[in-house]
């Protein structure tokens, strides 16, 4: 499971990232977070091609939905107990 101290680290980046994301929009910063991944990949000399979070289910193909369905769940689950 999480250490006390992984929980209190979760807490802190949820309550960030809520932050961040009523002020400025939710999309937006998931939009801003991928441009900022993919030039991070570049300037290394990554490929850059997944550094994408698609903002809307439907842009997802059923078949990465369903590959990605558990990690979601797992984000959901900190979400919900500690936000």
């Amino acid at each position: 499971m999480y250490s006390e101290q992984e929980i209190t680290n979760l807490k802190s980046e949820v309550k960030a990232v809520k932050e961040l994301g009523e002020q400025i929009g939710y999309g937006h910063m998931m939009a801003l977070a991928s441009a900022l991944w993919r030039k991070s990949l570049k300037e290394k000399g990554f490929p850059e091609s997944g550094a994408f979070v698609a903002t809307i289910l439907q842009c997802v193909e059923k078949e990465m939905a369903e590959a990605t369905k558990g990690e979601r769940e797992m984000y959901d689950d900190f979400i919900e107990r500690w936000s």
